[in-house]
């Protein structure tokens, strides 16, 4: 891409940007000397911020850069004739594909506040709409208002003040376009004024988490406002708001998602704080008769924490402009700095914490939904012990689901790997990693594969055919998701049995139990003793809670499937959970990337879906079944 060094503010660059906007080609162009225009594709708007220094302001620059048609002029006065020239030439290429065309014009000026209670100021957004007195009925500029009335900052919601106006350019600027100019174009040009909040009145410098804050809200105000337009004033309405959000991105996006992947991928938490003796642990925990504490050994940490967190924050999130991609980012930075923590803390006081900083407090109506399941499920013990698969026999059944998958699929090449060292099934990096001297209940096998592999294998690989290989690794929170939803799969397969539920119900009080202080051998005594667990059940539950300095990751399996059966009864739509590893607050995050067409359809499907008896099941429980339901049906 050329620098400003190199482009010449004239007619020639004009002509270049005009041309390409007609043959419906990306506009990417640096306007000298610290201007920028880009449009994605021809669409009936464009969003205009003309700089009036020579330091970008940190909310305009930030905030038009998100949008997919937006014009950061130039600070100098002299380009002022050329700005206003290009404008009007892009508008009537608009124009004539659409009928019309939006020009939002935004600039920031201080305007007046609502006193609090104690009589200060607040940082309370304010905005104020101009607008031609043709206007005054639009849906547009009623849309638009009532968008920004939306947006809150620190509590305090937004004042929006809409008046007619003569002048709809910021003060000793001229206007943007003439009023004959607009009326041979037929295009609306809205004037918004923005109150500076982001900017320290005393101190005069930027306030950088609220202007992210309110870049993110008043983004989609315009966006909204757009899409009002595009359906009521053009010839070719979008389906959806979002559809008409940004599709190209700039170098950073996928250079950020790429280091936060790499340095997601270059550790495994759950490995690194699982015992490696666990069945050793187990006989002699035994031949105590529970009464003396295990002692678990760990492998030793392959990473140096303190180094993958330099690595880590050294990443340049801020230079990501797409807003919707920086926040993905953000949270995932934040989650990987916990996940890194927990490695440095392993059976330390400040494990448990980090956890619950990580996992989240474990509410007081999933306690009382366990406690609920505990005391009517029934429990095992008795009658004749359960036909043993063993783990190579597993190993061929799974190998069948990962051919299916494939069907000559050539980017999904995971694996599974039999290990001496795991005592349990896992999945790392999309191949399945079994332990090699386990062994499995027979009725058991075909949803534990439909668990681990047409679920956490699956959303892997649908997640790395995406442009954004987080998806693969997993966005923050997925586990929740992840987790609830491979156990709604062991359902759907006919295979959610008494036993099953009530080890996820047995997870979240021994987790709880961790929480508030138990040791190992009170959190075995309230599964084994106070709720039927067998000997060996209990101690396994009590291990993976007490691993580390005290995991509280199993609450999030029960969570997690009351979530998912939630979803489905508000209508949400199973598929769209299989497109990578997300949480169910970033659906919406989801389903618009696909609207803006950013991401693929997932080339993987899970073959119980093709099943008669899945569409039966999902209907039921999206009319109202309750998850005590949800077993042997």
């Amino acid at each position: 891409m050329a620098t400003a060094s190199t482009v010449r503010l004239d007619e020639h660059l004009a002509d270049s940007i005009v041309s390409l906007l007609a043959a419906n080609s990306p506009v990417r162009r640096i306007l000298p000397p610290d201007g920028r225009m880009n449009v994605d594709r021809q669409l009936p708007f464009l969003f205009v911020y003309r700089q009036r220094a020579s330091v970008p302001d940190p909310l305009f620059s930030r905030l038009l850069a998100s949008g997919a048609s937006f014009l950061l002029a130039p600070s100098t006065p002299r380009s002022r004739p050329w700005v206003s020239r290009g404008v009007r030439r892009c508008a009537a290429v608009l124009a004539e594909t659409f009928g019309s065309v939006l020009i939002i014009e935004l600039w920031p000026e201080r305007l007046e506040h609502s006193p609090d209670s104690n009589g200060e100021l607040v940082a309370r957004p304010a905005f104020e709409l101009l607008y031609d007195k043709s206007d005054q009925h639009s849906t547009t500029v009623a849309t638009l208002a009532a968008t920004l009335a939306k947006v809150a900052i620190m509590k305090q919601t937004a004042t929006v003040t809409s008046r007619v106006s003569p002048r709809r350019s910021p003060a000793g600027l001229p206007a943007l376009l003439t009023a004959s100019q607009l009326a041979s174009l037929n295009a609306t040009l809205i004037g918004v004024q923005v109150d500076p909040i982001y900017l320290d009145r005393e101190r005069d410098q930027e306030l950088p988490l609220v202007g992210r804050a309110l870049a993110r809200q008043v983004s989609r105000s315009l966006q909204e406002s757009a899409f009002e337009f595009a359906r009521t004033e053009t010839t070719e309405p979008s389906l959806h708001y979002h559809a008409l959000g940004r599709r190209m991105f700039v170098a950073a996006v996928k250079n950020v998602d790429q280091q936060l992947t790499a340095l997601a991928e270059s550790f495994d938490l759950l490995q690194t704080i699982t015992p490696a003796d666990t069945e050793a642990a187990f006989r002699k925990f035994r031949r105590s008769k529970h009464g003396r504490l295990p002692r678990f050994h760990y492998r030793p940490s392959p990473v140096d924490p303190d180094l993958l967190k330099r690595t880590l924050w050294d990443i340049k999130i801020e230079r990501v402009e797409d807003l919707v991609l920086e926040q993905l980012f953000r949270e995932k930075r934040r989650e990987l700095d916990l996940k890194i923590t927990m490695i440095a803390e392993r059976e330390r006081p400040q494990f448990l914490p980090t956890s619950l900083a990580l996992y989240g407090r474990i509410p007081d109506r999933l306690i009382k939904l366990a406690t609920k399941m505990l005391e009517e499920l029934p429990g095992g013990g008795g009658g004749r012990a359960a036909r043993k698969v063993s783990a190579n026999d597993f190993v061929t059944r799974a190998q069948h689901e990962f051919d299916r998958m494939r069907n000559g699929q050539h980017v999904m090449d995971g694996k599974i790997v039999l290990r001496d060292d795991v005592s349990s099934l896992m999945v790392s990096s999309g191949n399945l990693i079994i332990g090699a001297n386990m062994s499995f209940p027979a009725d058991r096998v075909g949803p534990l594969i439909q668990h681990e592999v047409g679920t956490h294998v699956l959303t892997y690989w649908n997640g790395r055919a995406q442009p954004f290989k987080l998806l693969a690794t997993g966005l923050a929170g997925h586990d929740e998701l992840q987790e609830g939803l491979a156990v709604f799969v062991e359902y759907l397969v006919g295979g959610l049995t008494p036993a099953r539920m009530r080890t996820l119900a047995g997870r979240v009080l021994a987790a709880n139990s961790v929480v508030g202080g138990a040791s190992f051998i009170e959190t075995f005594q309230l599964l084994h003793d106070d709720h039927g667990f067998g000997e060996r059940a209990a101690f396994m539950i009590a291990m993976r809670v007490h691993r580390g300095g005290g995991l509280t990751k199993d609450a999030v399996y029960l969570q997690g499937l009351k979530k998912v059966a939630d979803y489905l009864k508000k209508g949400g739509r199973l598929d769209t959970l299989f497109v990578g590893k997300i949480a169910t607050e970033h659906v919406s995050v989801i389903e618009e990337l696909q609207r803006r067409e950013v991401l693929v359809p997932p080339p993987f499907r899970p073959s119980y879906l093709d099943q008669p008896d899945t569409h039966y099941r999902i209907e039921h429980v999206r009319r109202g079944m309750e998850l005590h339901d949800l077993v042997g049906s």
